[in-house]
């Protein structure tokens, strides 16, 4: 059975990369680099060190990782990836970096299934937990938040991009059907998608307080649209000769369209988050 969540993104970056997020357009002019910036925006925001340890959930195909451990030089990283594909391309991408061991603490598993996070800690509390660009696809966000709360470290921080609803936007409008019908066909939860106070909210009952967030939309959603608007799927190859097959074409000129429409129209906004475990 083909995954929702699978190698697709090769075929977007620069030789040599791999990676699979939104963004950060800011000054980035190809994906790899814009998606290399979020990342980067997200670390600086969690505050990683060399003394960090991290626990990733969604990793993806590894590239964050590798920037945890050379760019911010974090003293540990274990995780969880729904993807099998995905999950087994980093866990090569680790091995081949020089770093088996972080590899061997990569799993493949459900992140708001506890069984995953112990295994992938091996009894250690984590002081970071960090959902690059993944939180709104969790099968459930909440539970997520719980867990997390769970196994971090005495004051650890959960630090994550995620989509929130704007105040404004009507439950029985066409623009609310209209995202019902985008999230269903991105296998994105319904109930993950709320306004920022209900977001807070959520935290705060988890046990989470010091919330942070920051608005991003302007050099993320607008970004990815114009960078899939410009792409010709007959120019795009990936490693090892990997062509953009017809599926994932459609899929992304969907992906673009529908978050031109939902930047432009105000439906989401996507934000820099963080909180403190209390």
């Amino acid at each position: 059975m083909a995954e929702f969540h699978d190698l697709a993104e090769l075929a977007l970056n620069r030789h040599g990369q791999s990676w699979g997020n939104l963004g950060y357009w800011q000054t980035a002019d190809d994906y790899s680099a814009a998606c290399r910036d979020l990342a980067l925006k997200l670390g600086e925001l969690a505050g990683l060190s060399r003394h960090s340890t991290i626990f990733d959930a969604g990793f993806g195909c590894g590239d964050q990782l590798l920037l945890w451990l050379e760019h911010f030089h974090v003293a540990r990283v274990c995780g969880v990836n729904l993807s099998r594909s995905q999950t087994a391309y980093a866990r090569t991408r680790l091995i081949a970096a020089g770093y088996p061991d972080v590899a061997a603490a990569l799993l493949r598993g459900d992140v708001s299934d506890p069984r995953g996070w112990a295994e992938a800690l091996d009894r250690q509390e984590p002081d970071h937990v960090i959902a690059l660009d993944s939180a709104y696809h969790f099968r459930d966000r909440r539970r997520f938040f719980a867990l997390t709360q769970q196994h971090l470290a005495p004051a650890g921080r959960l630090s994550l991009t995620d989509f929130v609803l704007t105040n404004d936007h009507g439950t029985v409008s066409f623009s609310h059907r209209l995202l019902r019908w985008m999230l269903k066909l991105s296998h994105i939860p319904e109930t993950n998608i709320v306004d920022l106070d209900r977001y807070e909210l959520q935290l705060q009952e988890a046990g989470f307080d010091n919330v942070q967030v920051i608005d991003i939309s302007e050099q993320v959603m607008p970004g990815l649209a114009q960078f899939i608007r410009d792409l010709r799927q007959d120019n795009v190859v990936a490693r090892d000769d990997r062509k953009l097959a017809w599926s994932g074409w459609i899929k992304y000129r969907l992906t673009g369209r529908f978050l031109e429409w939902a930047f432009r129209r105000s439906v989401l906004r996507y934000y820099l988050i963080s909180a403190t475990k209390s």
